[in-house]
């Protein structure tokens, strides 16, 4: 029989709990959902970190209560002290305690509000970590703004700093530090007092470190008094440079046809590498057993055949993940390679200035557009955290591409050759290598489910048109399935030959085998 453990061994614990949670019941009904304060900074989700954790994870500060209280994280908070000091015994002379946290407690609802995940803290020390940590980041943003106006990005661009900046669980809420940046200015006695030059720091900041072409607050169709946080800010910078929305054109379904094409190809290579199986085996044990060397040459030359380099005609296929030990694999959407796309159907690739929503194929000059894209060692985590963003907020439902673009580069860039091509085209730029750009776009899990990719599924029907491409689907339906017979039978011929040379070498059949080793 099992015996159940209680966790309450008195009735004062019992009580201590109910007290506790009827306090988290009071705070959370009075949390203020609202479509002005949406829930915007999120736990992300182990079904998206699970390719690659660290990605999501910041490494070097934490700003905001979800990692606030990590311990190789914490060794920064001296400094946040040290600059939220600053602003206390600065010109300003702030009364931290008196006005900031004492403003910061009645906003306490409305903060907690833009976090996804239950905040197990009381107002005071929830005040007190988005005090320190907004502090922290607005002076972070007004340096980074005075090096830029110098003509100086170095000290702060493209370190492990900024790039910490833009992880989704790193994020401080806008209402926070409208509401620092307001108090901040009243201090120095500022009577005229907006936001616009904290906007302008973190446009700033999304300018210098977006691996996307954005466009500016000025021309954005954007609301800039709903900015929800600063990787929300780049998010929209870039996804509403360009057309209008309704102009987009990789928003539509992939064919079924394509994906039954690619499915085709799959069940293909499959069996030509069941059969190889097959043929390695038999040729295993008949070396192992003494067979000469003449007889297995043919077989040699088969195997030899690079079966899979031929079959890179086909497309992209998914890629599993060395690192995971449960054999997860990344999905990718079925679209073929830049090489194969330029080499086997004559499409070539430009770039545009309209930004993600200016990608297209014209089918009549055989071009894929491609908005420019700069990759450093940022990017990644960057890329990753947009995505991750996007699909907590539901954006891509409504009509925004940022994943779908993701989907694509994904989907075409296989190898270091793909990324060589597009780096001559001026589509990809930046510090990494073509083999680091091809690791990067081979480990990022598609996102899309239930929306597909039109211009890719243009790109699959435009591609299956062409003669070379026709050949091909002449060998996969006529040769491949040969190919696959012929092989079945091979094995079936080898096996024959290796029983009437074992029953040789018993009975003795010197005139059958006079010329073997």
């Amino acid at each position: 029989m099992t015996t159940t453990t209680l966790i309450f061994s008195s009735a004062s614990k019992e009580q201590r709990w109910v007290d506790q949670i009827s306090k988290k019941f009071i705070r959370e009904i009075s949390i203020d959902i609202s479509t002005e304060n949406p829930i915007c900074v999120f736990n992300i989700p182990k079904s998206i970190t699970v390719f690659k954790p660290e990605a999501y994870l910041p490494h070097m500060i934490a700003l905001g209560p979800y990692h606030h209280m990590v311990p190789h994280l914490y060794h920064m908070e001296r400094n946040k002290i040290s600059c939220a000091k600053s602003f206390c015994d600065g010109q300003g002379k702030i009364k931290f305690r008196e006005i900031l946290i004492k403003k910061l407690k009645e906003l306490d609802h409305v903060v907690r509000g833009c976090y996804h995940s239950y905040l197990d803290l009381d107002d005071n020390t929830l005040s007190w970590i988005v005090a320190i940590d907004g502090l922290f980041l607005i002076n972070l943003l007004q340096d980074y703004l005075n090096l830029v106006e110098l003509g100086n990005r170095k000290v702060v661009g493209h370190t492990t700093l900024s790039r910490d900046l833009m992880f989704l669980e790193n994020q401080i809420p806008f209402v926070v530090l409208k509401e620092i940046y307001t108090i901040m200015k009243t201090s120095l006695s500022e009577t005229d007092v907006d936001d616009s030059k904290l906007v302008l720091m973190m446009e700033r900041f999304c300018l210098a470190n977006s691996p996307i072409q954005m466009s500016s607050t000025a021309s954005c169709s954007y609301n800039e008094t709903s900015h929800l946080h600063l990787l929300d800010l780049m998010y929209h910078l870039i996804v509403n440079n360009g057309f209008p929305e309704t102009e987009r054109s990789f928003q539509e379904g992939e064919s079924s046809e394509s994906r039954n094409s690619s499915q085709d190809l799959e069940d293909i290579e499959e069996d030509m590498n069941s059969a190889c199986d097959n043929i390695g085996e038999i040729t295993k044990l008949a070396m192992k057993f003494g067979i000469g060397r003449k007889i297995l040459k043919p077989v040699q030359v088969i195997q030899d055949i690079p079966w899979d380099k031929i079959l890179t005609i086909s497309g992209q296929k998914a890629v599993k993940d060395p690192d995971n030990n449960e054999g997860l694999v990344v999905e990718e959407i079925k679209i073929p390679s830049v090489y194969s796309l330029h080499y086997y159907a004559g499409i070539t690739f430009k770039s545009t200035s309209e930004g993600i929503r200016g990608i297209k194929f014209v089918e009549e000059e055989a071009t894929l557009y491609l908005p420019i894209i700069t990759l450093d060692h940022n990017s990644e985590v960057i890329i990753r955290n947009l995505v991750a963003y996007e699909t907590a907020m539901n954006y891509s439902n409504s009509g925004l591409s940022f994943s779908q673009f993701i989907d694509l580069l994904s989907g075409i860039i296989d190898s270091a050759e793909d990324a060589r091509l597009l780096k001559e085209k001026g589509i990809v730029k930046g510090e990494l290598t073509n083999d680091g750009i091809a690791e990067l776009f081979n480990g990022i899990n598609k996102t899309t489910r239930n929306a597909g990719n039109k211009t890719a599924a243009k790109i699959n029907k435009y591609y299956k048109k062409r003669l070379t491409v026709r050949m091909f689907k002449f060998m996969k339906k006529r040769w491949f399935s040969l190919w696959k017979e012929a092989a079945h039978l091979l094995s079936v011929v080898l096996m024959l030959l290796f029983l009437l040379y074992s029953f040789c070498e018993f009975y003795g059949c010197p005139r059958l085998f006079r010329g073997s080793d």
